[in-house]
């Protein structure tokens, strides 16, 4: 996506390595489903991640996370899916739900664990 049509209000937090014991996340579009293993980014409001198939512009789809103890799901939309030449995958921007505030945010805290830096350092209701 050109930098002159970024639209984003939240603050992206880049991805750089998938935590070994991390849950599994979804994405599932017309009754397809599809992991998503490639996270590129996330934000309060949607994530970006690789795919091998380009997904419609403008489709509702079903975010979902499950993990040990945790499976929870969050209504999405395809905001753009555009080839990625470095990779030969496609580079998609999913927005959640703006009226499901509650679970954007836990989705966000989903993807988030993801980062290293975010688990690594010191949080502040830590002893």
């Amino acid at each position: 996506m050109p930098a002159s049509c970024e639209k984003r209000v939240s603050e992206r937090h880049p991805i750089s390595d998938v935590a070994e014991n991390s849950g599994a996340f979804h994405i599932s579009i017309n009754e397809t489903s599809h992991e998503i293993s490639d996270i590129q980014d996330v934000s309060m409001t949607g994530v970006r991640i690789l795919m091998e198939t380009p997904l419609l512009e403008g489709s509702s789809s079903i975010l979902s996370y499950q993990a040990d103890d945790l499976d929870m799901s969050i209504e999405a939309e395809i905001i753009w899916s555009e080839l990625d030449d470095e990779s030969g995958l496609f580079l998609t921007g999913i927005r959640f739900n703006p009226i499901q505030t509650d679970l954007s945010t836990l989705f966000f805290l989903a993807f988030r664990k993801q980062l290293d830096r975010f688990d690594r350092s010191p949080h502040i209701l830590q002893s």
